[in-house]
């Protein structure tokens, strides 16, 4: 059975990634069908990066790294105009705090290929960032006016009830706007929005790497007074991790392997406590300063990954007490594994091991958005593991009730299940955008978790 759901105030949708080079263009200063847009400009971070540019940066960041962070590679920040309202159910907002996303990095580090699918899903100029807390300036005259100065978290996701297209299509009608069909659609609903799976991938919304954004009404989720405004901003990857750890089966599941613990992975962790889960937690990363808050937030060991392969399929044997099956050419299996990985990496070595770490009929959480590369798909009906893809946010079935993710995270914070503090690390000022990209990407040498633009 469907049920029909349909997005309040308080209750939006979800997000999600864009693409290294989208083939979708338009101009910034494309004209709205709204008149209220105050005639000042506003400062945003844009990439709008040309196919020469783009290989040439993909050559040159090999011998200088900063070039990613430069017009070259289609990053610069500008002063453009105060995106206009798209319709009249939609509000502009004023960023406090934007978070720098693991999918932007890999659009701005080049880690996506040049033919990857999520070019149809966005646009350029971009005006990047999602990740957000922000306070309502202005509405349109269909909505509410006491949203006005209300401290929000603007759930990002495009789906059909943002663009304004009727009816919706069926992911969205059940709830599920993070799998929404229409994230390519060109201006045919009553917003007229270009392609873009989110604010922060295309030229309209603005994104929360700027000054000001807007948002459709359904997308506002209030911000309880006892949340910080350091906690509200950590809201989306908390989200994302929630719904991650909600497509999972967790009954009967005794040991559980998180693949990668940066901020998705950490907030696994948290969330998996946070909803009762009382299995073993492994976490797994290269990044040796995680493991004290990894055990904080709920693991039981942290697992640094040895740089031989092998060594790497002992160390996962013993702590599952499987056997290693060790084929030609170093090609190498497991008897035995966790119940769950939840891979938080996405890279073609971490899925093709994960994947043989899964125990038989297990169960493995893609999380991580890599393309995967060269895959060895043995396990999947060899051992009749099941795979779940997780996305952005939706409406969760959760304790008898349907609740939107990010108003869910809200709900385990202030219950005092969920505390995700000390993952953010670091704040800028917007006009330091190189070093704060510079930080985000290399995580390791900065001790960085989540770092994020602070507009305060």
């Amino acid at each position: 059975m469907t049920t029909k759901l349909t997005q309040t105030a308080d209750q939006p949708k979800a997000t999600g990634p864009a693409a290294s080079a989208p083939a979708h263009t338009d101009n910034l200063n494309q004209p709205s069908n709204q008149s209220q847009a105050s005639a000042k400009n506003i400062s945003a971070l844009v990439y709008n990066v040309s196919p020469i540019g783009w290989a040439t940066c993909k050559w040159l960041s090999k011998i200088y790294p900063p070039c990613l962070f430069s017009k070259i590679n289609g990053i610069s920040l500008r002063n453009i105009p105060t995106p206009q309202l798209p319709a009249d159910d939609w509000v502009r907002v004023r960023t406090l705090l934007g978070g720098i996303c693991g999918t932007d990095l890999a659009i701005i580090a080049q880690k996506q290929p040049p033919n990857s699918i999520l070019q149809c899903y966005s646009s350029m100029p971009m005006l990047l960032g999602h990740e957000n807390l922000a306070v309502v300036e202005s509405v349109g005259p269909k909505v509410d006016p006491e949203w006005i100065g209300r401290r929000v978290c603007v759930e990002p996701t495009l789906g059909c009830q943002a663009r304004g297209i009727q009816p919706p299509c069926p992911p969205c009608t059940q709830g599920a706007f993070g799998a929404c069909e229409n994230f390519s659609d060109n201006a045919s609903g009553s917003a007229q929005l270009p392609p873009g799976t989110s604010i922060g991938y295309n030229n309209r919304t603005g994104g929360s790497y700027g000054s000001h954004f807007v948002a459709h009404q359904s997308q506002l989720i209030p911000v309880p007074d006892s949340i910080s405004d350091e906690q509200a901003v950590l809201t989306d990857p908390a989200a994302c991790a929630l719904h991650a750890v909600l497509r999972a089966d967790l009954k009967d599941v005794q040991q559980i392997l998180v693949c990668g613990a940066g901020v998705l992975g950490l907030a696994i962790i948290a969330c998996l406590r946070a909803i009762g889960c009382t299995a073993r937690i492994d976490a797994l990363d290269r990044g040796g300063y995680l493991k004290n808050l990894a055990c904080q937030l709920g693991a039981d060991k942290f697992l640094l990954p040895p740089k031989n392969k092998t060594a790497r399929f002992e160390l996962i044997a013993q702590q599952t007490k499987a056997r290693i099956q060790r084929s030609r050419f170093g090609n190498l299996m497991l008897d035995g594994g966790y119940d769950i990985v939840f891979d938080c990496v996405g890279s073609t070595q971490t899925i093709n091991e994960s994947l043989k770490w899964t125990a038989a009929r297990g169960q493995f959480i893609m999380v991580g958005t890599g393309h995967g590369g060269k895959l060895d798909l043995t396990p999947i009906w060899f051992r009749e593991l099941s795979i779940k893809g997780a996305y952005g946010r939706q409406f969760e079935n959760y304790n008898h009730k349907t609740i939107n993710t990010y108003a869910l995270v809200h709900e385990l914070i202030t219950a005092g299940k969920l505390d995700l503090t000390p993952l953010l690390t670091h704040r800028f000022s917007l006009n330091q955008y190189r070093q704060a990209l510079n930080v985000a990407i290399n995580k390791a040498k900065h001790q960085a978790i989540k770092v994020a633009f602070d507009f305060r």
